[in-house]
């Protein structure tokens, strides 16, 4: 399996279109006989080489924190203070929140929650606790897929694993990375297919034969 991936890679990555943007690198999974209204399926890790095009990030902290954060140089789409929630665009946070990690410290979720839960929630997100290290935290979460299947029969999970500008080693990593995870949740022998393209460049299938 581990040849068939590498080549699946490097066939998807000689189709690659030009375009004047930075294309994703994506890596489709197709699962059999998996009820995922049943078997919750997710998925929070940190791939290790990277995303290539980071997440967007935004995080709720008391006023230390935000102060610490500030001061070492971290870009943020958003960094605030519970008070100022409220203030933010609701249409903006809209447009992140399908992308975007949500970090909140635990004493604000509640609160958060009531002015951005909804909006998280329909697009299959949700916050996550801002705990420990915020320095680290963030900085990892720069490089961090998350998916669930959000309590229905969804058979097809997509994650992106990088951008074209990445080597296929690193990317041949991270798709590993991903492999590994699936495993470690018992459902390798699951996978119907698996498919590589970059943001507007077509599939190529991996050989079936070669996944499980």
């Amino acid at each position: 399996m581990m040849k068939e991936i590498r080549e699946g890679l490097e066939k998807a990555i000689s189709k690659k279109i030009q375009r004047k943007f930075k294309q994703s690198v994506e890596m489709i999974v197709n699962f059999k006989g998996v009820d995922f209204k049943k078997n919750r399926f997710s998925i929070n890790m940190i791939l290790p080489k990277g995303r290539g095009k980071p997440n967007k990030i935004v995080v709720v902290a008391d006023e230390a924190t935000v102060y610490k954060l500030k001061n070492t140089g971290i870009q943020l789409d958003y960094l605030l203070k519970p008070e100022e929630v409220n203030s933010i665009d609701i249409k903006r946070i809209k447009r992140i929140a399908k992308r975007a990690i949500f970090y909140v410290m635990p004493q604000f979720i509640p609160n958060v929650a009531k002015v951005w839960g909804k909006i998280l929630g329909s697009r299959g997100n949700t916050i996550m606790p801002l705990i420990g290290d915020p320095v680290k935290t963030v900085e990892s979460a720069k490089n961090m897929i998350r998916y669930s299947s959000r309590g229905k029969f969804l058979p097809t999970v997509q994650f992106t694993i990088g951008t074209e500008d990445m080597s296929l080693d690193d990317l041949y990593e991270n798709a590993m990375a991903i492999i590994e995870e699936i495993d470690k949740k018992k459902l390798r022998s699951n996978i119907r297919s698996i498919y590589f393209k970059l943001s507007m460049s077509p599939p190529v299938k991996v050989r079936i034969g070669d996944v499980s």
